[in-house]
């Protein structure tokens, strides 16, 4: 399914590449450089105000909630601020980017127009954005914010200083936003509400697709022409970047001048592994680039999905020209992403792993990994489920996945954007009763606060402890650890 390509650019290590064309700051279209943010304290919005920053704009931001976010962003020099605040904005122009969360009513969002600012959802600031650089976005329902990590630390060893915007932190790329000098930017292409449909790519990845968000996509149908949306705003002379057993769908909105590159372990697949050892769950492989055999890959990461999450971030790598061997280097240098598979200790030796895993996929791969990581130890998760919606739909799925654990601690439903109908017609309590049915150990854990001490009445010494959700479960993990 390959074409053939320019011979990659050796940039070497040390290198920076070209400086972006000044068009509006530092290479982007926005022709001013004054940005407000309302709701600055979320992920995406704070990489994007860290970003955007560090390419030479003027930020400032509010979030009504506050906490530590917006407490690291003051920290770092920046002027936020907690709560509704009008008469703080300044400037006669500029944007006001609002998270989703955010009405156009909001005071502090009506004084920015007023003031002649022209008001963006976070999404379609990231998709202006998009359109004044070479843009690589990684998208699929997996996996995205680990692979974006990587790509990032590919580039960097291939001698390049890429913007970024990841949906996770990640120490030691700075944090989930940065303004490079370089020419690319890095991006999570984020299928929630067709958000991903904002973004302009020259190259673009699909690591998997599974259903996920049925508050968006209630049919498969629906979910697979989202992606082909994705891929039909490749780029002219583009590359799209996918999983080899991607739906075909997928593929028939790209452009005739697009080509098509797969990742995969099968043997015509563009990029793949070679020669993989494993070791505690960490997987060494050769990688193979369109039949050229690169140097070898050592994963800091566990599970073997990280192995083609790699891959996806070798492939990136190549389609922004970078010196492969050096983006290989990178690669294996990466360490990983806060919440996913983050391993904890407590003062007494006892291991926690930290993960953001809430589809039964994500579940799955990081209890594997767990089993490879800490072979004939027990494994003791704690669960708290995300979405009602995605609970009712995906019951099955999850029992089965958690049911591989030793003892299964599951809180009550995360909620979010639901209606007192889809609250009322599932439970974590059937999560619990569909897992014992399984024959694992599983019990009801009511609220998160309470978490540690039940945590503490299961642990026994030896035991890994995995602490999942996308909710707020995060919050007992220091609790937690400091009784291990």
């Amino acid at each position: 399914m390959s074409a053939t390509k320019p011979a990659p650019v050796a940039a070497g290590k040390g290198l920076v590449e070209e400086p972006v064309a000044q068009e509006g700051i530092a290479g982007t279209t926005f022709v001013s450089r004054r940005f407000h943010f309302v709701g600055v304290g979320g992920s995406g919005m704070s990489g994007l105000a860290r970003l955007l920053s560090g390419v030479g704009g003027v930020v400032s931001g509010s979030d009504c909630a506050g906490g530590s976010i917006v407490e690291r962003l003051s920290d770092e020099g920046h002027d936020v601020w907690v709560g509704c605040q009008p008469e703080r904005i300044k400037g006669l122009d500029g944007y006001v980017i609002r998270s989703a969360a955010v009405p156009l009513a909001d005071a502090e969002v009506q004084q920015c127009v007023r003031q002649g600012f022209t008001s963006l959802l976070y999404a379609e600031a990231v998709g202006r954005l998009s359109e004044g650089r070479r843009t690589l976005a990684i998208g699929g329902t997996h996996g995205k914010t680990t692979t974006t990590g990587l790509t990032v630390s590919a580039l960097r060893g291939a001698g390049r200083d890429p913007s970024h915007l990841i949906g996770g932190e990640v120490p030691e790329l700075g944090g989930n936003g940065h303004g490079g000098k370089g020419a690319s930017f890095v991006v999570e292409a984020c299928e929630f509400n067709r958000s991903f449909h904002n973004l302009r790519p020259f190259g673009a990845a699909i690591l998997n697709l599974d259903h996920d968000h049925f508050d968006c996509y209630p049919s498969t149908d629906e979910l697979i022409e989202a992606f082909a949306g994705y891929l039909a705003r490749v780029r002219p002379g583009g590359t799209a970047l996918v999983e080899e057993t991607v739906s075909k769908a997928v593929l028939s909105s790209l452009r005739g001048d697009v080509e098509i590159l797969t990742v995969g372990s099968g043997l015509w697949a563009d990029i793949r592994a070679v020669d993989v050892t494993e070791r505690l769950g960490c997987f060494s492989f050769d990688p193979v680039l369109l039949g050229e055999r690169l140097p070898r890959i050592h994963l800091q990461l566990a599970g073997r999905h990280n192995m083609f999450n790699a891959m996806f971030a070798l492939g990136l790598a190549h389609i922004a020209e970078a010196d492969l061997p050096g983006a290989c280097q990178g690669i294996s240098d990466f360490v990983g992403v806060r919440r996913r598979f983050e391993l904890l200790t407590g003062p007494a030796g006892g291991m926690l792993v930290n993960d953001y895993a809430h589809h039964p996929v994500e579940i799955e791969a990081v209890l594997g990994a767990a089993r490879r990581r800490f072979p004939g130890q027990r494994l003791l998760v704690a669960f708290q489920p995300h979405q009602y919606q995605r609970t009712l739909f995906l019951l099955d799925g999850f029992a089965e996945a958690i049911a591989t654990a030793d003892t299964a601690l599951i809180t009550g439903i995360y909620g979010a954007r639901e209606s007192d109908e889809i609250m009322a017609s599932v439970s974590a309590g059937d999560l619990v009763n569909s897992v014992r049915a399984l024959g694992c150990d599983a019990h009801f854990v009511e609220r998160v606060a309470g978490l540690p001490e039940v945590v503490e009445k299961h642990y026994r010494p030896g035991d890994v402890i995995l602490v999942l959700g996308a909710g707020d479960i995060d919050a007992a993990v220091g609790r937690i650890v400091a009784g291990i």
